[in-house]
């Protein structure tokens, strides 16, 4: 009974907490039921503030916040982004669009969309698409393209 045993233990209380909370979300309908109760927003505010209290009363200990905290100067130079980073990165941009090869963007565009339609796995078509220098913007326009966008509804 070594660490193995603890490690088995804590593996399988974490795969039955995983369960459980399938369970819960397949109980309201599935994810997009969730998701439209607000469910995961509620489970992910509750667990921060949750987190936050478990900080504030010492249950929780991070490192140089609310334990071993040193008495040295913390004076840290906020970071400044340079003015010219943008114009940098919109000359990439631009050099990187009239250089790469348009047709592959579009045809691996264009099967990622309608794979979109299905049930397909799409990681292989999304790796497909930045292969052929698709950008992020470009991925998530092709599949806005067909699944829209989703709008959280205030809850009631």
């Amino acid at each position: 009974m070594g660490g193995s045993y603890f490690v088995e233990q804590l593996t399988k209380e974490m795969e039955d907490g995983a369960l459980d909370y399938f369970e819960t979300i397949d109980g309201m309908g599935g994810m997009v039921a969730a998701i439209e109760n607000g469910y995961p927003q509620r489970e992910v505010a509750e667990s921060a503030y949750a987190f936050q209290r478990g900080v504030e009363s010492g249950e929780k200990t991070i490192v140089g916040v609310n334990r071993f905290i040193t008495e040295e100067d913390k004076n840290i130079e906020t970071l400044y982004i340079d003015e010219t980073t943008s114009s940098r990165q919109i000359d990439k941009l631009e050099n990187l669009r009239a250089t790469r090869d348009k047709a592959a963007v579009t045809r691996s565009l264009d099967v990622l969309r309608h794979a979109a339609l299905g049930t397909d796995n799409l990681m292989p078509l999304l790796v497909d698409a930045v292969r052929a220098y698709a950008t992020v913007g470009e991925v998530c326009d092709a599949l806005r393209d067909v699944w829209g966008e989703y709008e959280e509804t205030p809850a009631v």
